[in-house]
């Protein structure tokens, strides 16, 4: 099994992250294995190159790990050796948190035409099928990539016009959404327990995992007084917050 490790950087790696890479375990099966650090301040472009050099250099799984997290030695094999087994798997993500630690980066319901309808799924340690997963530390299956169009990232642009705020994200849940458009499946490895490091506050997240009796049922997030996020039991009655899409162009410029 040939394994293409891709680490998107903006340049600053955390200092945890640097010192769990150091300690990471391969998969057993693996026969060659290669890394690749691609650096930059577009990260679904960043991704887009790990991809390609994948496809172009013969490998079997791509390995993603962003530079904020904190990796237990045994998650990457774990991840990549979940994608081996089940071959109905394109993606296989390990269980973290957004750097606020309030909810697992992972979804069901997802769809890109109304991201609001998506809600935090169930797991347990084992392997669950989702609609969507984190990379921050993920496998992907290079034979289901080939039978994709290039480019094989796209990205969505979320603008909160209240906060003055614009963030580049879902590039992750997009391809896993073609992924599954394609007939493939998704992967959350809840076993492959990874924490992600907030740069500003110095904390790894989450301080505490959530007991079984939280994580077994569908949540959604919600917002309280304050305001304050917070996950509650999944309730398709409930408010949903509007969003309004619209598609602007973007180019991939590529020198050789």
């Amino acid at each position: 099994m040939k394994i293409l490790l891709a680490l998107p950087t903006a340049g600053q790696p955390a200092a945890p992250f640097l010192e769990s890479l150091a300690t990471l375990e391969l998969p057993k099966s693996t026969s060659a294995f290669d890394r690749l650090t691609i650096t930059g301040n577009f990260i679904p472009g960043q991704r887009e190159v790990a991809a390609r050099r994948a496809i172009a250099t013969g490998a079997d799984i791509l390995i993603m790990l962003d530079d904020d997290m904190v990796i237990p030695p045994h998650a990457m094999a774990a991840v990549a050796d979940a994608l081996i087994a089940d071959d109905k798997l394109a993606i296989v993500g390990s269980l973290y948190y957004s750097r606020d630690g309030i909810r697992p980066m992972a979804a069901d319901r997802w769809d890109s035409r109304d991201t609001t309808s998506a809600t935090t799924p169930p797991f347990t340690d084992g392997i669950s099928y989702v609609d969507a997963v984190g990379f921050g530390c993920a496998a992907i299956r290079v034979a289901a990539l080939r039978m994709l169009k290039s480019p094989f990232f796209h990205t969505q642009v979320y603008i909160e016009e209240d906060a003055a705020r614009v963030r580049i994200c879902n590039e992750d849940y997009l391809l896993c959404e073609r992924m599954r458009e394609a007939g493939f499946r998704i992967g959350l490895h809840a076993g492959a327990r990874c924490k992600h490091f907030d740069r500003q506050s110095g904390i790894a997240q989450p301080v505490a995992w959530e007991p079984a009796s939280e994580t077994e049922i569908e949540r959604m997030l919600v917002l309280d007084p304050g305001p304050r996020y917070r996950l509650a039991r999944y309730d398709s009655s409930g408010a949903r917050a509007r969003e309004h899409h619209e598609t602007a162009t973007l180019d991939y410029v590529i020198v050789q």
